[in-house]
């Protein structure tokens, strides 16, 4: 298990540097415009080499890199209603827990570890009682990921060797400084904009908006270590538990992408050229 200070001795003894790096934010639902990014740039040649995820980030980043296609990741969602796939629980640490969608990913996996993935990923989780951030990047894999995307008071939190782990981003909402320096050109997705708009009139509601709320400022110096940040604002739209609107969120990140890569890319090259 890894922890904040060794992750660049684990990353230093990787055949460095990639040339595409990708950090996935969190977002609920709206993670899911993660894979259309993918999609766009696996089609404009600009495959990710190495992942960094947090909580719906981390998600997608362990099923693209256990081979899934960006079709197939997102018909798991399609088939993973959230709802359907949790159990409400007497609420002592959390209204619900993820045990079933934690059975449902374990079986759709190929990998069970991080070692057995075809690319190397790296995901955040919050140690509860310490309040700290933890960085797994080795050892069973799927444990790690659900600790990851366990949203505080929503889902129970997660136990791993005796600590309580809950959602990452409430630390470090876009995990991309983790793996900037071994990257040519590292893109962030942050899919988890503030909404100023709409109504607050549930206790979900609260729930959300104070969630939503408490991440945003870890994303700011996160962003800034980015090459390009595509931030696909449409799906501020979207509450966190959407998943009946996968098609609607993969094109959203895909339209996203599609605008502000090439125009990104060919600056890029230019001042490459330019460079020489």
């Amino acid at each position: 298990m890894a922890n904040t200070n060794d992750y660049n001795s684990f990353l230093s003894n990787l055949e460095t540097p990639y040339k595409v790096g990708l950090s996935l934010s969190g977002g609920g639902a709206k993670g899911i415009a993660h894979v259309g990014v993918i999609q766009a740039m696996e089609e404009l040649g600009i495959k990710p080499q190495v992942i960094s995820g947090v909580s719906a980030g981390a998600i997608v980043a362990a099923l693209y890199a256990d081979g899934k296609t960006p079709k197939e990741i997102c018909q798991f969602f399609k088939d993973t209603r959230f709802f359907k796939f949790v159990n409400l629980v007497v609420p002592k640490k959390g209204f619900m827990s993820s045990e079933r969608f934690q059975h449902m990913l374990e079986s759709t996996m190929t990998a069970k570890t991080f070692e057995e993935l075809s690319l190397p990923i790296i995901v955040n989780a919050t140690e509860l009682v310490e309040g700290k951030c933890q960085y797994f990047h080795s050892g069973v894999l799927v444990d790690r990921v659900v600790a990851s995307a366990s949203v505080p008071i929503f889902l129970t939190p997660k136990e791993l060797d005796g600590k309580l782990y809950v959602d990452g981003g409430i630390f470090n909402n876009m995990p991309a400084k983790v793996i900037r320096k071994h990257c040519d050109l590292l893109v962030g997705v942050h899919v988890n904009p503030i909404v100023t708009e709409g109504d607050i009139t549930g206790v979900l509601d609260v729930a959300e908006r104070v969630y939503h709320l408490s991440i945003q400022s870890s994303t700011v110096a996160e962003k800034r270590a980015c090459d390009i940040v595509l931030e696909p604002i449409k799906a501020r739209n979207y509450g966190i538990f959407n998943i009946s609107k996968t098609d609607e969120l993969f094109n959203i990140g895909y339209k996203c992408a599609m605008e502000q890569l090439p125009k990104f890319l060919e600056e890029r090259a230019a001042q490459l050229e330019a460079a020489k």
